[in-house]
């Protein structure tokens, strides 16, 4: 039997792999959103930390890493950045310990202000993809946030 070459194996994997497509979604969808926040000074990213706090109505840096599946090293930078830009505050949480990050009032009011142009990147999302995909990848990524 003959090995295959890495011709063979590179047309393979850009062609069935499953890591590649999703990648490659998630950098158009990202785009989507970034572009339709963009005017309110806010990111995807940024935007699903804010959403993360509110639902839990704050929460600790590690409770977030876990959910939002982001790197330590990540969260802690986006954490800092929204502390410095007033969306948040981080405060000692008692009695055990550690910290605990809360909306201030301007990041309670971004993430409301915002709204209507994260439907509009939701609804460009939906277009994109078309409704019946949109639906099938909603179900089978649900959201982390409603298991809180």
């Amino acid at each position: 039997m003959k090995k295959p070459d890495a011709q063979e194996v590179g047309t393979l994997i850009a062609s069935e792999c499953l890591s590649v497509r999703v990648r490659r979604l998630g950098r158009v969808i990202t785009r989507i959103y970034d572009a339709a926040l963009a005017p309110h000074g806010v990111s995807a990213a940024q935007l699903n930390l804010l959403a993360a706090i509110a639902v839990g109505d704050g929460a600790r840096p590690g409770d977030l890493t876990r959910l939002l599946e982001v790197e330590k090293s990540t969260l802690s930078r986006d954490l800092k950045r929204m502390e410095q830009l007033g969306w948040i505050r981080s405060e000692a949480a008692l009695p055990r310990g550690g910290r605990i990050v809360t909306l201030t009032p301007a990041g309670a009011r971004l993430l409301t202000d915002v709204r209507p142009a994260w439907e509009k990147a939701q609804a460009r999302a939906r277009a994109e993809l078309g409704e019946k995909p949109f639906a099938q990848l909603r179900a089978a990524l649900p959201s982390p946030l409603k298991a809180r």
